[in-house]
């Protein structure tokens, strides 16, 4: 199988998690290519799978990731699986300051990607990426990219049966 991973980052984090995603497909004996939502969208006649992910950035994803799904659509991706992720932080710890904090990380950008996915009518896998960053710029929080291995392991387990 042959994936096709697109992303939208804006301090390296998120093109990260998006490599890690590939990394783990080329491992797996798959193909992956690994490429920025701002690039036009290649050649869809090989993809087998396709992966979205976007920092969020003011409770949002970028427009770049929602227009990637959008195109999506338009070349008929409808039936080959979709997974979201995406990257969101810094998260803070304390209680009332997080409570204040929620609504700019929840639902993120990957549960607001998976909702415009499904509105389209694309074939959305049921779980998403959420992958924290430490501080505004990053780095990714620790274990982080092995959680992306192991969401990467179960997506590519769960299209291969």
């Amino acid at each position: 199988m042959n994936g096709l991973i697109l992303y939208r980052s804006h301090f390296g984090n998120t093109k990260l998690v998006a490599e890690t995603l590939a990394e783990v497909a080329v491992a797996a004996g798959h193909g992956a290519t690994v490429q920025d939502v701002r690039r036009k969208m290649p050649n869809l006649a090989g993809v087998d799978f396709v992966m979205v992910g976007s920092p969020t950035r003011i409770a949002r994803p970028s427009l770049g990731a929602t227009g990637a799904l959008r195109r999506l659509r338009a070349r008929a991706i409808g039936s080959r699986p979709v997974a979201i992720f995406d990257t969101y932080g810094p998260v803070p710890t304390q209680p009332e300051e997080l409570e204040n904090a929620k609504k700019w990380i929840y639902p993120g950008a990957a549960g607001i990607l998976e909702e415009k996915a499904k509105a389209l009518g694309l074939k959305v896998y049921p779980m998403t990426l959420r992958c924290q960053v430490t501080g505004m710029k990053g780095p990714l929080a620790a274990h982080e990219l092995e959680r992306a291995s192991s969401f990467a392991k179960e997506f590519l387990g769960s299209i291969s049966r």
